[in-house]
Order: C-alpha cells, then sequence, then structure tokens
C-alpha cells in the first residue's frame, strides 16, 4: 500500500481522474464505432479510410508536437488541446453520413499535441524504480471505474439503435472533455526544467521539429531501434484488425452487439485484476524478458481467434488476450520511460509514442498517447489495408496479427536490453 501511496498523487492522479471520466463516455463508443460507420452508410473499406485519417493529421504534426513538448509548457498545451479537442465531437454528434466522421476524424488529428506533452510529463511524474507499477495504476483504475461501460455501450445500442445511441454517447463525450481540460488547467503541476526564453518562431519551429525527427531517429541506440521496429509492426497489425473485431462477431459469428459487450465486460475485469499485479512482476524480472514471452503466449489465442464460432470461445479467447495485455501494457511503457534520456524524452516520444505494445480488441482505431509521427504511416497503411483483406478473407487479419506478434518475440529477444 505504501508503493501505490507515493506513486499515486500529483500527476498521475489527475490523469488518471481524466481517464476514469474518459472510460465512462468517449470509451463507450470505441467498441461500437465500425457500426456506426456502417449505419451511416459507409462499408467495411470505409471504416479503414475513417480511421487512416487521424494518423494522417498526426504525421504532418507530431515533429512539431515533441519540438513544442520539450521548450513550452506543457500544461498550457494539453489544456488548449483539451478544449480543442472536446468541441470537435459535435461533428460526430451531428453527423449526417459516414464523410463527416471522416472530417470528424481528420480534425481530431490536431489532438495530436497533447499526447508528447502528457507523455513526458507522466514518464517524469513517476518514481524511477516504480515506473511500470504507476503505469499499471493509471490503466487499471480507470478501466475498474468503466469496466461496465463496453455493456453500457451494447445495451444502448440494443435500445436505442446505433445511431440514436452513439449521438447521446458523443453528446456525453463533449461535456466530459472540457470538464478534463478544466481540472488538468487547474490541478496538474509543470515539472522542474528551464524553458527556453526564445521567441516562438513558426517556420523555425517547422523546419526544425522536422529536422529534429530525423536527428532523434537516426540517434536512436540499438534498443530503441529494435523497439521501435517492434512498435511499428504492432500498431500495423492493430489498425488492420481492431475496428473489425465487433463487425467479425456480429456480422460473421452471429453474436448481438449486448453480447459482444459483455465479452468485453469479462476482459476487462481480467485486465482490472491483472495490471497491478504485472506491472509489479515486470519492476521485479524487467521488461524485456517479459514483453518476449508474452508476445509468444500472446500470439496463440489471436492466431486461434480465426477459427472460433461460439459465445464461450470468444470469451476463452478474450481472456487470454488480456492476460497477455496485462503484462503488454505494464511493460513496454516502463521499458520506453527506462531507456529515453530527460532532456530527449520529448522529442523521442514524439517520434515513438509512449511505447505501447497491446492487441486492440476494442477498435476506435489506435493513436493516443500510444501513437508516434514514425508510428503515423504504419498506422495509415493498415487502417487502409485492412477493410480490403476482411473483403477478402476475414481470418486473414487475425492470422497475419498472430505472425507479427511472434516476429516481435524474436526482434524483442535478439535486441532489447
Amino acid at each position: 500500500m505504501g508503493s501505490i501511496r507515493e506513486v499515486m498523487r500529483g500527476n498521475l492522479l489527475v490523469f488518471t481522474i481524466g481517464d476514469v471520466l474518459r472510460q465512462l463516455s468517449m470509451f463507450i463508443t470505441f467498441p461500437y464505432f465500425s457500426l456506426y460507420v456502417q449505419a451511416l452508410g459507409g462499408s467495411v473499406v470505409d471504416i479503414g479510410i475513417v480511421n487512416s485519417l487521424r494518423p494522417l493529421t498526426a504525421l504532418f504534426l507530431y515533429p512539431i508536437a515533441g519540438y513544442l513538448s520539450d521548450r513550452y509548457s506543457r500544461i498550457k498545451i494539453i489544456t488548449i488541446t483539451g478544449l480543442a479537442g472536446s468541441l470537435l465531437w459535435f461533428v460526430f454528434v451531428f453527423a449526417r453520413d459516414w464523410r463527416w466522421l471522416a472530417i470528424g476524424n481528420l480534425l481530431l488529428g490536431m489532438m495530436t499535441f497533447y499526447f508528447p506533452a502528457a507523455n513526458s510529463l507522466m514518464a517524469e511524474s513517476l518514481p524511477k524504480d516504480k515506473r511500470a507499477l504507476g503505469y499499471s495504476m493509471w490503466q487499471a483504475i480507470p478501466m475498474a471505474a468503466g469496466i461496465l461501460s463496453p455493456l453500457a455501450g451494447g445495451y444502448l445500442i440494443s435500445l436505442w439503435g446505433v445511431e440514436a445511441a452513439m449521438r447521446f454517447l458523443y453528446g456525453l463525450t463533449l461535456v466530459i472533455g472540457l470538464l478534463i481540460a478544466g481540472m488538468n488547467y487547474r490541478y496538474l503541476r509543470e515539472d522542474e526544467r528551464e524553458l527556453p526564453t526564445d521567441n516562438l518562431d513558426l517556420l523555425g519551429v517547422l523546419v526544425k521539429s522536422y529536422r529534429e525527427v530525423i536527428e532523434v531517429v537516426l540517434w536512436l541506440p540499438r534498443n530503441l531501434k529494435a523497439f521501435g521496429v517492434m512498435l511499428v509492426l504492432g500498431f500495423f497489425f492493430n489498425s488492420m484488425v481492431s475496428s473489425y473485431w465487433v463487425i467479425y462477431v456480429v456480422q460473421i459469428i452471429g453474436l448481438f452487439e449486448v453480447q459482444w459487450g459483455l465479452v468485453l465486460l469479462i476482459a476487462s475485469v481480467a485486465n482490472v485484476l491483472l495490471l497491478l499485479p504485472a506491472g509489479m512482476v515486470v519492476d521485479r524480472f524487467g521488461p524485456k524478458r517479459l514483453l518476449t514471452i508474452v508476445l509468444i503466449l500472446g500470439s496463440v489465442p489471436i492466431l486461434a481467434f480465426a477459427y472460433i464460432q461460439s459465445f464461450y470461445g470468444i470469451i476463452l479467447i478474450l481472456i487470454l488476450v488480456t492476460i497477455a495485455n496485462s503484462f503488454l501494457m505494464a511493460g513496454a511503457p516502463a521499458y520506453m520511460a527506462k531507456a529515453t534520456p530527460l532532456d530527449k524524452r520529448g522529442r523521442i516520444m514524439s517520434a515513438l509514442g509512449q511505447g505501447m505494445l497491446l492487441i486492440n480488441t476494442r477498435g476506435g482505431g489506435v493513436g493516443g498517447p500510444g501513437m508516434g509521427a514514425v508510428l503515423t504511416i504504419p498506422t495509415i497503411a493498415g487502417s487502409l489495408l485492412g477493410g480490403v483483406v476482411y473483403n477478402f478473407n476475414p481470418q486473414l487479419l487475425w492470422l497475419s496479427f498472430g505472425l507479427a506478434m511472434l516476429c516481435s518475440a524474436v526482434i524483442g529477444w535478439l535486441f532489447l536490453e
């Protein structure tokens, strides 16, 4: 308990409360976003197009976001981006067809400015010997608070229909987003560092930020380059697959939306129970060995998913995936925080993100704090390719994802330090 009290305070507490509120609003929409695209006239290929647009914006903005994160007030960046991003949910509330969702996702890419600043502030707020525990708590507590969210979303869709339920949930997301932005401005505390006093030169920022991303990538030591390759594989295949879990189980296997919500509820319970012990185990034994083992074990249920046709089989697959996810979600960000030097952390995280290796079963695209400039192109490519592959043979999505996890395990074992 002493370790938990030592970690869960200050900025981590503020970020955690914000994510608790997101679990009760925005995160409810993630598992059903693909169904919303279809309800507004989109096809499975259109789902991939919509999900590719947010990282497309991020591709151009991440280098600038990392540059600003290392040179200006991170709290002001977090607050301004939070306010602007919240207002963009109006587009999703009043969307008339799937193209509105595409425009909304393109504009939400501007949230990119939030993540390097938040990631850096988070990493510097955690005790160095308890980072995996800190990241585990940051994820476990919101998941516990939002444990009924997937089931609530499925129930609302069953009660009101996809379109009405999603409009209501996006309206709730807008209000909660404004509340979180105000809370961040009031309670977050800036990290201890000297800010440059030079004036902001927008053209100079553009040129210098893109140059520094290239310099940072070339500078990366061998272990971080290898970890970057693992992240590229993870983001590419997650972006291919994540939007089609709900489509596959509802339209191919024949589950109801509320049943898929129940499956995600069971997985969320398992995740909450496992995240804190997983963080402690990672801190005890180190992330390299555990990440390698977990990637191998996690590939098994992914490969098996393509052949499961029953409700209880899907529950078993999701529980096994969740066990793997618990260690990935604790170990990968801890490895990134440990391997990045303080003076380059904002720029490295703008390139590679927070170090998010996971299996995204909830959909809603990929990105958020795990996204970085280097990861945008594989994310865009994966999103566009996912719908094409699904049309050709849905099972290929999960088979290729499982094989990619095995490749990541080999890379981790050979090159991570």
